[in-house]
Parts: structure tokens; sequence; C-alpha cells
């Protein structure tokens, strides 16, 4: 058989192993969501005590999220990261449809700078993209990743999609969420708010295995 064969054989197969395995997840019971748990990430990390933020209606519809969580975590010497984390079940695909590469710009901020990091060393690492963000004359310092029951440090969408299709293949469970941080900052101090971000991403990340919304099946 010639290689060009081969390879239309092949790709074929593929194709076809895709297309049923895609039509066995549509015939799959959607899961009961419970997401009451994520409310339970701490209210002190690092020594950072958080505010609860309200999110407006408005904003909260536009992102479609089985769940928001939006906080401000404050230092004793006044310093402030804000937190946002946007939790997708399983049945609304575990993706989000707004991403801050977007929504940045589109809320009138400038991004300055974009970069992929990774944090911790290597007993605890953590890939975030971080951006640098103006507006008005205010600068910004993001950090953001994507998450799932099991996996973190996801940094594009489609690596977030190709990893819900593998885990709902032999376990059932497709969700995710966007988890974001920022720190505003002044001109000349980016590497202590980078140093404060980095902090606060780690904290946060370990914080969320714990209190990760619940999916169970009922067939």
């Amino acid at each position: 058989m010639k290689t060009s064969s081969r390879q239309a054989l092949l790709l074929l197969v593929l194709l076809l192993a895709t297309g049923s395995a895609a039509w066995w997840l549509t015939l799959r019971p959607e899961p009961r969501l419970d997401v009451q748990q994520l409310a339970g990430l701490p209210p002190v990390l690092n020594g950072w005590h958080a505010v609860d933020l309200e999110m407006d209606q408005a904003v909260a519809r536009m992102l479609r999220a089985d769940a928001n969580l939006q906080r401000a975590y404050v230092h004793p010497l006044g310093y402030v990261v804000f937190v946002y984390i946007g939790y997708y079940g399983t049945a609304r695909g575990g993706t989000p449809e707004h991403t801050p590469d977007i929504c940045y710009p589109a809320q009138g901020w400038r991004i300055r700078g974009a970069e992929e990091v990774v944090l911790g060393g290597r007993r605890a690492r953590l890939r975030v993209r971080e951006f640098v963000v103006e507006q008005e004359g205010q600068m910004r310092l993001v950090h953001f990743w994507y998450r799932t029951r099991t996996s973190t440090g996801i940094t594009s969408t489609w690596a977030l999609r190709w990893h819900h299709f593998w885990t709902r293949l032999h376990a059932d469970r497709a969700d995710g969420a966007l988890v974001r941080l920022s720190t505003p900052f002044e001109q000349g101090e980016l590497e202590s708010a980078r140093s404060k971000l980095q902090a606060m991403d780690l904290a946060v990340d370990a914080a969320l295995d714990g209190v990760w919304p619940l999916e169970t099946i009922h067939e």
C-alpha cells in the first residue's frame, strides 16, 4: 500500500473513532451539579483577608458561568489582589466563553505586555499567562489560567477542550474554570507586584483542590 493511501486510511480511522466517541458522549446523562463548595475558598490566604465583591448581574449573564466567585484579598499593609473564578460544569462545556485576552480590551484596557510564566519551581509548578494592562494611567498585573478537577496550569482554551474530551471518555466529567488574579501597581513596582501575585496564585490554586464543585451522574 502506498504511503499516501496508508495515511488516508489512518486519517479515516481517526475521524471515525473521534466521531463515534463524540456521539457516545452526547448520549451520556448530564451530571447533577453542586457549586456551593466553591464559596468555601478560604477567607484568609497567606495572611491576606478576603472581601467578597458583588458581581454586576449584566456581567454575570454575559459570562454564563455556573458559578462566579469574585473577591479582593487585602494585605495588612494595604496591598490588594483581586481574585475571580468562573466555573463551568460539564453540561456547560467546561470552558469559559469570555477570556481575559478579549475582555480586557473590550473594557478599555490596553494590553502592554503578555507572556507565559511557570511558578513554584519543581515541587509546585503552575503555568500561567501574564498580562500587563493599562487604562488611563492605571496599571494592573494580571495572571490567569484554566483548571479542572484533576489538572491545572492550562493556558489555552484549546488545550482545555482537548483535556475535557479525554476526561469525559474515562471519567464522565468535563468541567473547568477560569482563574484570574490581578493587582494594581505603580510605575517601577512591577517586580514587587509580580512577587506578591505569584505567591497568591499558588495559594489560590492549592486551595481550589479542597473546594472544587461536585458533579454526580444519575443514570
